[in-house]
């Protein structure tokens, strides 16, 4: 019996033990390639070793062609492939729109996502939704996109409010009570502040005369709506905006004394926090601060400092300016902080600067990045925070959190007054209105279309989906307007 010779059961041991060597070999051989694989690396026709990237692309309508270096790809939008490491010319194209593209660099064992291309009409298609009497000096679009706020050009307090869900509904008459609002004798005009999260009240300036109140307009209950000037009357201040987007709570900031104060609509006579020597602010959350202070010890510096809850830190020291540019957000529940002035053109860029304070309290938190543009007047991150830009008029510097990659570019085609920024279209693009029309290009200036008519003093608004846009032009027969629609789907 063969189990019972020995040499047979030397031998099977040992090609037992071959063979489990070998499959670890195999194992081991497959773990690697799978590795490198992984990493992107791959043998070209030459027989060469190459690492490839791998990329992503979405498009807006989707699907779309790609064609890559002018070679239509087998796969349409939305879809994944790697390309070896180099420079190509990215094209996506889809009948009845104009094409998008742009030229993109692949580093070998990336992984890069452009969901954000955006196909407009190739022909755009407008139509008029409804007749204004005048024309309005003041519109504003809610948080959510929803709602479109249009002033009355006959009757000063009251408003059209126009639901972009249902647009062949007439829009609602919101009728602010005339008697919280004081009078004027020579002008007055609105101006957008802020809307809260609820996308139902919104915080408008009255500018009257030589003065300024802060009304916040219930668009549900018009009635409801208060004067804040008169609710904070034991409180001295001339700016006003909501903290968190909350309606019912506010900072106040006396710009003459340099004093900022919390308060709560529930309770106006009480001040819930005071700040002096503050000559900026942002907030953020319901328990963050970020703001700029004098410095108590060199007259000639100011202060950077975050307050987060109870602790205030340091982040940093600036010389004084004309102007002080302050925003925060997260971007993958990642704090980011950027602190600018007009006067130096710097623009610094931090990521998470409290975590490094804490783990290195004797150093100054260091930047991630610093965009330089001439005196800067205005900062913004993108809806979907991925992106931070500093502006001046025409001229744009731009910075991509995911990607690391910085922007300086100046667009040529002019501002139409009274815009002094622009706005972000979405989470990739900004838009201005020059030459009576609506312009939007991507966040690095490509892409750029020019979109149907729009008012520089009313704007234009994109409807939630984005299938639709919405502006208020003048008929141009008469002194009265219309509400027109774009759009955004080609015929």
């Amino acid at each position: 019996m063969d189990y019972l010779d020995p040499l047979k059961n030397r031998r099977n041991k040992i090609l037992l033990i071959v063979g489990y060597f070998l499959i670890s070999i195999m194992i081991g051989l497959t773990t690697v390639v799978l590795y490198y694989v992984t990493e992107g690396f791959g043998v070209n026709n030459s027989g060469q070793v190459i690492q490839k990237g791998l990329l992503f692309f979405s498009s807006q309508p989707n699907p779309a062609n790609i064609y890559i270096n002018n070679a239509l790809y087998s796969a349409q939008t939305n879809t994944s492939f790697l390309l070896p490491a180099g420079t190509y010319n990215i094209k996506i194209t889809k009948t009845g729109y104009s094409p998008w593209q742009r030229s993109i660099i692949v580093n070998g064992g990336t992984v890069e996502h452009f969901d954000y291309p955006f196909l407009f009409p190739s022909k755009l298609s407008t139509k008029r939704l409804s007749s204004i009497n005048g024309i309005p000096s003041f519109d504003t679009q809610s948080l959510d996109r929803r709602w479109l706020l249009v002033s009355d050009a006959t009757q000063f307090n009251q408003f059209n409010l126009y639901d972009l869900n249902n647009v062949t509904s007439p829009p609602t008459v919101v009728t602010i009570p005339s008697t919280i609002l004081s009078p004027a004798t020579t002008s007055q005009s609105w101006h957008l502040i802020q809307w809260s999260s609820d996308n139902r009240h919104v915080l408008l300036r009255h500018d009257f005369d030589s003065s300024s109140e802060y009304i916040l307009v219930d668009t549900q209950n018009p009635a409801a709506s208060i004067n804040l000037n008169k609710t904070f009357n034991n409180l001295s201040f001339n700016q006003l905006s909501m903290i968190n987007n909350q309606y019912n709570l506010y900072y106040l900031y006396d710009s003459t004394n340099d004093n900022l104060y919390s308060v709560d609509i529930a309770s106006p006579q009480v001040v819930n926090q005071t700040l002096s020597n503050v000559l900026a602010y942002k907030s953020y959350s319901t328990n963050t601060l970020l703001y700029v202070v004098s410095d108590a010890s060199n007259n000639n510096k100011v202060l950077v400092e975050e307050q987060v809850g109870s602790k205030t830190y340091i982040i940093k020291s600036l010389l004084p300016a004309t102007k002080y540019l302050l925003n925060l957000t997260t971007y993958n529940s990642v704090p980011y902080v950027v602190i600018g002035d007009s006067n130096t053109g710097k623009i610094y860029i931090y990521q998470d600067p409290i975590s490094q304070l804490n783990n290195n309290p004797d150093s100054a938190p260091g930047p991630i990045q610093v965009l330089y543009i001439k005196n800067p007047n205005y900062l913004s991150f993108s809806s979907t925070a991925q992106f931070v830009m500093a502006e001046n008029a025409n001229t744009f510097a731009v910075y991509n959190i995911e990607s690391g990659y910085a922007y300086n570019y100046t667009v040529n085609l002019p501002m139409d007054s009274p815009q002094v920024n622009a706005e972000w279209m979405d989470g990739d693009r900004l838009s201005y209105v020059s030459g009576g029309k609506l312009v939007v290009f991507d966040y690095d200036d490509a892409n750029m279309r020019i979109l149907s008519a729009a008012n520089s003093n009313l704007f234009a608004y994109f409807s939630p989906d984005y299938s639709e846009l919405y502006s208020i032009v003048s008929s141009g027969n008469s002194s009265d307007s219309f509400l027109t629609q774009t759009s955004m789907i080609a015929q």
